[in-house]
């Protein structure tokens, strides 16, 4: 019986999350409040209440869900050992790019968060330490390409940089514009600058337009 309430719990915890991920992506994080969120998820503002303490605690799971998500699919692909760290490194790249057409409500939930003072605070606080973790991942994959290339001019906290505002850029086109092409211009972005930098492990390419929409 206590395995089936938990069960029921957690399942009821997770719609919860869901709906204010919903309200935030349409209405950000002020007008997401704990009577609107019980209203998408069919439950009680008292049950809500219960589960997160405040709305504070709701914003904090929420953070918590999308980066979960986002880490799971980033580890699966750092995890594995039969490519190489070119084919490894354009593989997370692609990964965070179909990330934000395959999820859009995530990255318009995150805007949503930087644009607000009590959201962006949050944000520092809970996941700014795992995008940290990210750009180290991203350095430590350039810095062996830049080894195994012999690229002696290469700047690779500078080349991370850029990646990293490159993405900003293709979350935000992404949240405003909602093209059909989203994730092929991405790509195709992400390639063309690591060519540039890295003639010796990603050849010129043509890319035939596609959406992964």
């Amino acid at each position: 019986m206590t395995d089936k309430r938990r069960l029921k719990g957690e399942k009821t915890k997770q719609a919860i999350i869901k709906a204010a991920i919903a309200c935030i992506a349409r209405q950000g994080l002020h007008d997401a409040t704990l009577e609107r969120v019980a209203q998408k998820a069919k439950v009680s503002k008292a049950l809500v209440a219960f589960h997160f303490k405040s709305k504070t605690g709701m914003l904090a799971a929420v953070l918590d869900h999308q980066e979960t998500v986002f880490e799971k699919g980033w580890d699966a692909i750092l995890a594995g050992t039969s490519i190489s760290t070119s084919e490894k490194l354009l593989e997370l790249l692609e990964y965070d790019v179909r990330f934000s057409v395959e999820h859009r409500d995530f990255i318009s939930v995150w805007h949503a968060y930087w644009g607000e003072a009590r959201g962006s605070s949050l944000y520092r606080k809970l996941s700014h330490p795992r995008d940290e973790r990210y750009e180290r991942d991203a350095r430590r994959l350039l810095s062996n390409l830049t080894e195994e290339g012999k690229y002696d001019d290469i700047n690779v906290t500078a080349v991370e940089r850029g990646i990293n505002a490159m993405m900003f850029g293709i979350w935000r086109d992404s949240h405003l514009t909602h093209g059909p092409n989203d994730y092929n211009n991405g790509i195709q972005a992400m390639y063309v600058y690591l060519h540039k930098l890295f003639p010796q492990h990603y050849k010129r390419k043509v890319f035939r337009k596609k959406s992964r929409q």
